[in-house]
């Protein structure tokens, strides 16, 4: 379920000022329209820390009852086990020592944002390799996936595709040739030869390598 940003939890103490976990009596949702964030009424809550794992479960898990949809948090401060329990439900924890409707907005801009580049994240590899205007025949820019995403190798990335993609060709853009395609392509029926740069492939630095199927020869 994508998250919902215009409605946050603010933990608070018996004057009303933003509180840590273990000092609050209470919490509030603030929910944005189109003309602002609107305050709901102060919901009692204590925690009980006292108890084993279990008990603190469920005492979190009886506060929780009334979140519905909300996954965003605001509290002074927040560790140890309740942290682990919000954190491994899915909630977003954001930790500020003074609150106004500012912060608010700033937190909503920070997730909005980070969830914009998760999104681009997702559409940059949803798309490659991308094929191009002749069938069959496959475009991948590696070096800017692994701008993006250095966690991923070459052969993370790229097996996949070689293994379940029917393609006569494939022109990877890379820093430098894989050394696995020496040991895992001639086994696959691939070969992979240096090319000349695509038209249109600004990476000036990068090599261009094709690797084809045996079967389009």
């Amino acid at each position: 379920m994508k998250d919902n940003f215009n409605l946050m939890a603010v933990f608070c103490d018996d004057n009303g000022q933003i509180a840590r976990f273990v000092e609050m009596t209470n919490f509030v949702f603030y929910t944005k329209t189109d003309d602002g964030w609107h305050k709901s009424d102060p919901i009692p809550f204590s925690c009980d820390l006292s108890g084993g794992l279990a008990s603190i479960r469920e005492n979190i898990s009886q506060m929780l009852g009334a979140f519905n949809d909300c996954r965003i948090i605001i509290t002074t401060s927040i560790n140890g086990i309740p942290y682990q329990i919000f954190d491994r439900s899915g909630f977003i924890i954001c930790e500020s020592e003074a609150f106004d409707l500012a912060l608010l907005d700033a937190v909503q801009a920070d997730l909005i944002g980070q969830d914009d580049e998760a999104q681009a994240d997702v559409r940059l590899l949803a798309r490659t390799p991308e094929e191009t205007d002749i069938p069959g025949y496959y475009h991948f820019d590696l070096t800017q996936v692994q701008r993006k995403h250095p966690e991923l190798s070459s052969k993370m990335v790229l097996l996949p595709f070689l293994k379940e993609t029917a393609f006569c060709a494939l022109e990877v853009v890379c820093d430098h040739i894989p050394p696995w395609f020496e040991q895992q392509l001639p086994g696959m029926k691939l070969k992979y030869s240096i090319a000349e740069k695509s038209k249109g492939n600004k990476n000036h630095s990068a090599q261009h390598v094709v690797i084809t199927h045996a079967e389009c020869e």
